[in-house]
This record gives structure tokens, sequence and C-alpha cells, in this order.
């Protein structure tokens, strides 16, 4: 009996032991962080915009924004209004329910990779490589974890695009462009992906397009997706988008793009070693170089958020790319030989990626996380005018979600109310200590210090801030 003559009878419940520890160890973690305070930064910037969105006059605004970057919206920010899809599970579930949502995305992603490693003919031995690969890369598995951030709206991305895949390799093409047209609004730089999908099946091909005349509505969509949320919006609301400005700064300064090239992260040398038997299939692996190469040049890691996507589009050049390595190896007799080293690789990635989110973890929690009693935070918010700007702590950030002008700890002296965490050395505590004399402390306990700002008014006009700040 062969491998996949055992595992064809042996692999869905294997895959659903799989799912269900992986999952519980995802969800377990991130909500280990939550109570120590540490999955909270851009977490809450979401939370906080979707709990402001009343799909009249507000839409994903954002105070901490509005006064950081001039933005009414996090639209502005970066283009994203798919993110409102999750506007009813913040309703009920809250600030736990995206945590849920972003520590399950890799799962849901794999459902459809297993679907369309299937349709192409995978062995099961080898569509359970790709799974294991897929949801034990530590990329993947530090981007899922997402530490200090918790939650980030690029998690979506796995959530349109695994079904868009899916759909786009089975030939269901109505169902694709519908999913497309998620894909594209989940952020600007999904249109990375699908350009670098159309420049693949171009050059090398790829199981993602038929026709020229696919290619060429996707890659239209894609364009107008990336120029209307870099460009178009941010002008018609008179704004400047930071990122892409970012972007422009970087691409046209040569001497900005060679520093950035010698002091790339090792951590894109990790992605990509993992995923070696994906250069076989260069038409699926291109869509992944766009995003990388403005990732690297704008010097990011590819551990944080974006190793999500990058990961998974990097799974399904494998599932293209390993019959290939097969076919090679078996047609020179080393059949048995690789076999033997995609086991070793399957060992070694199971505990690469665990390990790397349990070190991060501990590390951040025994550093820098601080557990704050959920009757304190009631006591301190109702020891303030709810209305008013609120700088809140980070580690303090949880049960303050839904104030609708909820800022940054840096902005805190724009703020009517400051909430610290007593003994906490933070950058919070520092502009306290310094402005102490100006500030009236109006609540206090054994975690958490509120103050009120006397001097600032309940809610600081945008207008006034740009002029005190010049």
């Amino acid at each position: 009996m062969t491998l996949d003559d055992w595992l064809r009878r042996r692999l869905t419940p294997l895959l659903a032991v799989i799912f269900a520890v992986w999952g519980a160890y995802m969800v377990y973690m991130k909500f280990r962080l939550l109570h120590f305070g540490l999955a909270t930064d851009d977490l809450f910037n979401y939370v906080n915009a979707l709990y402001n969105t009343n799909f009249w006059d507000e839409w994903l605004f954002s105070a901490r924004y509005e006064l950081l970057r001039g933005a009414p919206s996090l639209l502005f920010n970066h283009w994203q209004p798919t993110l409102l899809v999750l506007w009813p599970l913040v309703q009920v579930g809250g600030a736990e329910a995206l945590l849920v949502v972003q520590a399950l995305a890799p799962l849901w992603a794999a459902v459809f990779l297993l679907k369309i490693a299937e349709h192409l003919g995978l062995k099961p031995f080898e569509r359970l490589f790709v799974v294991v690969v897929c949801l034990f890369h530590p990329n993947l598995m530090a981007a899922i974890m997402d530490s200090l951030y918790g939650f980030h709206g690029t998690c979506l991305l796995l959530y349109f695009g695994a079904p868009l895949a899916w759909a786009a390799v089975t030939g269901r093409y109505v169902l694709a462009f519908v999913l497309l047209l998620f894909f594209l609004n989940v952020r600007e730089n999904a249109a990375l992906y699908v350009l670098g999908a159309a420049a693949g099946w171009i050059f090398f091909t790829n199981p993602f397009f038929t026709t020229r005349r696919q290619i060429t509505i996707a890659a239209t969509l894609a364009v107008l997706a990336f120029v209307g949320g870099l460009i178009v919006a941010p002008r018609l609301a008179g704004v400047v988008h930071e990122h892409a400005a970012h972007a422009e700064s970087v691409l046209t300064h040569p001497v900005r793009m060679a520093h950035a090239l010698s002091h790339m992260d090792s951590d894109w040398h990790n992605l990509y070693l993992w995923l070696w038997p994906g250069l076989a299939a260069p038409g699926t692996l291109l869509m992944m170089i766009p995003e990388s190469v403005i990732l690297i040049l704008a010097e990011k890691k590819a551990s944080h958020w974006y190793g999500m996507t990058l990961v998974f589009i990097g799974a399904l050049a494998i599932v293209q790319g390993l019959p290939r390595v097969r076919a090679f190896a078996e047609g020179r007799g080393w059949g048995r030989a690789l076999t033997i080293l995609l086991c070793l690789h399957m060992a070694g990635i199971a505990i690469a990626g665990p390990k790397e989110v349990r070190g991060q973890t501990n590390k951040l929690v025994s550093r820098i996380g601080y557990y704050v009693p959920e009757a304190s935070k009631i006591n301190a918010r109702a020891a303030i005018d709810t209305k008013c700007r609120t700088a809140v702590e980070l580690q303090a950030m949880y049960g303050f979600g839904d104030l609708p002008y909820l800022q940054y700890p840096r902005q805190a002296m724009v703020s009517k109310y400051i909430i610290t965490i007593p003994g906490l050395a933070s950058g919070l505590a520092q502009i306290v200590e310094s402005r102490k004399a100006d500030l009236k402390v109006i609540f206090r306990d054994d975690h958490l210090t509120v103050f009120e700002n006397p001097t600032v008014p309940c809610v600081l006009s945008l207008e006034a801030y740009r002029e005190g700040t010049g």
C-alpha cells in the first residue's frame, strides 16, 4: 500500500484534526494577547471605525486618523469599502469578533486551496503538503497573530481571494466576477495580485485565465480600483493619501530604493524558501512579485499582515508546481527521495510556525503586557463624558472601542480625557508626566488613572487642531 493509498481514506479526518487544532491555537493566542492589552492597535482602528459607521453621513470614521492624517474616513487611509461587510459582526461581537475573523481566515482559504488542488488532480499526499505549508508557514502565522496590531483588514483578501481563485480555476466566471469586485475593494494592493496573475498568464500561463478577454476585464477593473482608491477618491475628498505619497517618494528616488534593497528584512528570504516547490509554477508565483517589490522598497516586513496573502498565493503556486516537481523527480528515479524531503519539509514548518507565534507572544506578554480588570475600565468609563475626545493607553483600549472620538495615546494633549496605566513605562506616561500641572485627576485606582484636560474642549475640531499645531 502506497502513502497515497493510505491517505486516500484518511485525509479528510486528518485535515479536520489539523484544522481544529490550528484554529484553536490561533484563537487562543489572539485572545491571550488581547487579555494582556497587546492586540489592540489596528484592531481598535477598525472596531472604532465600524462602530462609528451609520451608513448616512459617517462611513468608517476614525477620530484617530482624522487628527493624524486629516482623513474623514479609513477609506482614505486605504481604499477598503469591503470592510463594511464586517459591520454587523462588530455590532454583535465587538472586538472579539474581528480577532476570530482574522484567526480563522487561513482555514477558510485552505478549504478552497484543497478544492483547487483536487480540481487540478493533486494526489492526497500532495494536497496534505500544500495545506500544511500554507497553514504553518511562519510568515502567515505571524501575520495572523499580528502581535500588537490584533486585526488588519487585509485578512479579507483571504476571505474573498481564496474563493475567487477557486471560481476562476473551475470556470465559475460570474461568481469570479462578483468576488473580484469585493476582492479589489478590500484594499488597493489587491490590484497588484490581479495584475500579477494577468502577467503570469501572458508570460508563463496559469490556471486563473483561459482567454485574453478575461485578462483584459480583470486587469481593467484592477487598474480602475487602484487608481480610484489611491488618487481619485483622496483628491475628491481633499486629502493626501499618505501611503501613496510614501510609495511615490520611494519609487522616484533610486538611492532610497538601493538602501531598501540592501537592508531587506530576512523574513523575505524565509517567505520564499518555505515555498520552494512553487518555483516550478512561475505563472502563479508571479502574482506575489508586484506586492513583494513594493513592500521591500517601502522597507516593510513579510511577517506583518502582508504575509497572509503572500503565503496563500505561494501555496497556490505550489498546487500548480508540485506535480511538475514530482514528474521531474520520478523521471530520474528520485520519487521516494522527494517524498522524504517533503515529509521533512512538513515536519520542519509544523514546528517553525507555532514556535514563531509562541515565542513572540511570550516575549510581548512578559515585556509590555498588562491586564486591566473589567471593573477598572467600567469605573474609568463612568468618570468621563464618552462623547468627548479620549486618549487611552493601548493596553487599556479594550472596553473603549465604541467611543466616537477614541484617540491614540500620542494624541493625549488634544483630548479632553486621558486614560493611563500607573507605573507603565510608555510614551503616554511621559506625556502626562511632562504636563501633569495642566491636568486634573478625576478617577484613580490600582490599574487606571483618568485625567481631564481642562483647557481642551470636549471635541477639538480639526481646524483648531491644525491651527494649534501649525
